[in-house]
C-alpha cells in the first residue's frame, strides 16, 4: 500500500523518499521526523500514533486511514484538496475511511523551544 501511494505522488511531481531509501529503516520516529523537517518533506503515514508525534514535532503530515478503499483510491479522490491544504500552510491532512468527510485543518505551530538558560 505504501508503494502505491508513493508511486501516485511521484507520478504527480511530488518528490518522495521512503524511510529505507533515506537510511532510516528501523529508525526511531523522532529521527524520521527530524529528517523530514530538515529536508522540507511531508510525512505520509497510516499510523495514528505516528501522526500525533509528527504533529507535535511541527512537521507536515498526510495521514491516510485504512481500509475499505485502498489508500491510492482515497488519495486519488481527494488529491486536489490535499495538495491545496498542505500548500496553504496546513500541517495535517487526513484521508478518512470510505464514506467519511475529508479532514483538513490548520494547526498552530508548535511552541518554539527556548535555548535560554540551557547549558551546552
Amino acid at each position: 500500500m505504501v508503494a502505491d501511494v508513493a508511486a501516485y505522488l511521484n507520478g504527480r511531481g511530488h518528490r518522495n523518499v521512503g524511510a529505507r531509501a533515506a537510511g532510516l529503516a528501523g529508525a526511531e520516529d523522532s529521527d524520521v521526523v527530524e529528517y523530514c523537517l530538515t529536508n522540507n518533506l511531508v510525512v505520509v503515514t497510516f499510523d495514528l500514533d505516528f501522526r500525533d508525534s509528527v504533529l507535535r514535532a511541527g512537521c507536515r503530515c498526510l495521514c491516510i486511514r485504512t481500509p475499505e478503499l485502498t489508500a491510492r483510491e482515497r488519495l486519488t479522490a481527494q488529491y486536489n484538496e490535499v495538495v491545496q491544504l498542505l500548500a496553504s500552510g496546513a500541517r495535517l491532512a487526513t484521508l478518512p475511511a470510505k464514506g467519511a468527510a475529508f479532514e483538513g485543518r490548520r494547526t498552530p505551530p508548535p511552541p518554539r523551544r527556548s535555548t535560554r538558560g540551557r547549558r551546552r
